[in-house]
């Protein structure tokens, strides 16, 4: 494909802020076929669209099928014992995190 007409379909930028909702099926059809053809032509931005297709659905994946607690409690101590976190972290206290409470 010719290396101007993709970008006559939409920008970079706007093509990025179409990305969500044509991930999740908001995009008109119109808009849909304009952002394939941007996807199509643009490699950096079909390469940024592949890698948050990827970490959307990592995400989805963890939180339909979160880690044993034990997985996270060794992890923690870890990273304690590294000195990476510390005990007074509220990131790592049991009440801010629910797939460690019991």
């Amino acid at each position: 494909m010719s290396g101007w007409f993709y970008k006559v379909a939409y920008p970079c930028e706007q093509a990025r802020e179409f990305m969500y909702d044509y991930l999740d099926g908001q995009l008109p059809m119109f808009k849909q076929f304009r952002f394939q053809i941007h996807l199509n032509g643009c490699t950096e931005c079909r390469e940024y669209y592949l890698l948050y297709k990827k970490a959307a659905h990592a995400y989805e994946f963890r939180k339909e099928n979160p880690p044993p607690s034990e997985f996270l409690e060794h992890t923690l101590d870890f990273l304690r014992k590294e000195g990476i976190v510390g005990d007074d972290d509220p990131a790592t206290a049991p009440e801010s995190n629910p797939v460690v409470q019991s």
